[in-house]
């Protein structure tokens, strides 16, 4: 299990496992699938645009790895009952328990080429982040989402483009993908208003 906290975990660096270079580890991807050979008007001049291709992969990819796993509890129907039950600040917290759940998370960041002043080649690119969590214990106060119980989350991302298919996985601590700092809002600003934030 990765147990480093010293900074949070990227998309980027989650795909840095093998070389101390994230930018490095997804040129070697890249080349090693010849992904960018088999895009449609690339060919033979592929090997001129790797190095910014990668560029703009990896500043893409330098985004909290665990924003989806927020996202998706913003969402979850307990937690947003338990959230407007504490807004008014007043009482105990709420405590929200979860079984093990899966939450996915497909995106589609592209890349324009372009090449000897020819018309741009866009690159459309298939990012799927899969993660599994373990049961766990949420704490709802004053509508924010103030604490979790220790906990294992396995996170699989998958790149893929024109026939490449590249997955990597990894396990590590909750805490590590989901920093809460001073409370995550599981309702609209507009609920908060009067609060005290």
């Amino acid at each position: 299990m990765n147990t480093s906290s010293s900074h949070q975990i990227t998309i980027a660096s989650h795909f840095n496992q093998t070389s101390p270079d994230t930018s490095a580890e997804l040129k070697g991807l890249i080349t090693r699938s010849k992904v960018l050979e088999r895009a449609p008007h690339l060919g033979p001049v592929a090997w001129l645009v790797s190095a910014p291709v990668t560029h703009a992969l990896t500043a893409t990819f330098d985004r909290d790895l665990g924003e989806p796993i927020l996202w998706a509890w913003r969402t979850h129907r307990e937690l947003q009952e338990a959230a407007n039950a504490t807004v008014a600040g007043a009482g105990s917290p709420e405590y929200v328990t979860l079984a093990k759940h899966e939450i996915s998370s497909i995106h589609h960041p592209e890349v324009d080429v372009t090449v000897d002043q020819q018309p741009p080649v866009t690159l459309t690119f298939d990012l799927t982040l899969l993660f599994t969590l373990e049961s766990l214990r949420l704490t709802v106060q004053g509508g924010l989402l103030v604490g979790l119980s220790p906990g294992a989350c396995s996170a699989e991302v998958t790149l893929g483009a024109h026939g490449f298919d590249f997955k990597r996985s990894a396990t590590y601590a909750l805490q590590e993908l989901v920093k809460l700092h001073t409370g995550l809002r599981l309702l609209p600003a507009s609920a908060y208003a009067a609060q005290p934030v």
